[in-house]
């Protein structure tokens, strides 16, 4: 008797879908009106904490005239408090790692970077890059999360997990594996890989090769440590 397949698994039980977009979603924009203010836009609130009457107002009592000493002083006053603002706005970027812009030596060592994915030698937008792929990699499990973070640094991949060979079941030559273990394997396919060949006048024999690949190293890295314990990541670059 032919063996059976798993209950209602079938060769194409799982397709391996791409997120829409390459990159992720740009953040909600956070800013207000105290985001960053100006001396002018601050000055009124001022104008308007100063007791009624005339000796601090028109002859009238009814405005303030900024362009008079008192005005000037308060407006004065009135930029340093835009600075407060726009510093406490600043601090408040610092709570994710797609806007940070002072406190990026404390998420490293929040995320134990550098590590021998990355390296050591690195200018500091690939700091930044490999801080938003360590902080993305948290909770990847599925194909389709490795699938998008890799997009969210600009890789192209696609992942695939052949089944094992079944009688009754599999076609011959129709691509699935021929042992159990194959079901543990994780192929990982790379677009648009980097390649450089060999150029007549401007390649040495002997030292260049006929083809060279440009390996995705820190994702293959990423890729290894945070897939699941029973797969094992091959990547493709044909």
């Amino acid at each position: 008797m032919a063996s059976l397949p798993d209950p209602g698994r079938t060769s194409k039980a799982v397709y391996q879908l791409r997120p829409s977009q390459p990159v992720w979603p740009e953040p909600p924009l956070r800013a207000d009106a105290l985001s960053a203010p100006s001396a002018d836009e601050l000055a009124p609130v001022f104008f308007g904490l100063l007791p009624p009457g005339a000796a601090w107002r028109s002859p009238g009592g009814t405005a303030f005239e900024g362009g008079t000493m008192l005005g000037r002083f308060w407006r004065a006053l009135a930029g340093d408090f835009a600075t407060v603002y726009r510093r406490l706005f600043r601090i408040s970027e610092e709570s994710t790692a797609s806007t940070l812009a002072d406190s990026l030596e404390d998420w490293e060592t929040d995320f134990g970077l550098p590590d021998a994915c990355f390296g050591e030698a690195q200018s500091r937008a690939q700091r930044l890059r490999a801080l938003i792929l360590k902080v993305r990699s948290k909770g990847t499990i599925t194909k389709a999360d490795f699938v998008a973070l890799a997009a969210s640094v600009g890789y192209s991949v696609t992942i695939t997990e052949p089944l094992p060979f079944a009688f009754g079941f599999s076609a011959c030559g129709g691509g699935e594996g021929t042992g159990a273990a194959i079901r543990y394997f994780w192929f990982v396919k790379v677009g648009a890989a980097g390649t450089r060949r060999f150029e007549f006048g401007t390649s040495q024999t002997g030292i260049h090769s006929l083809l060279d690949i440009a390996r995705v190293t820190d994702l293959e890295c990423l890729f290894r440590a945070l897939a699941p314990a029973w797969t094992r990541v091959v990547f493709d670059y044909s």
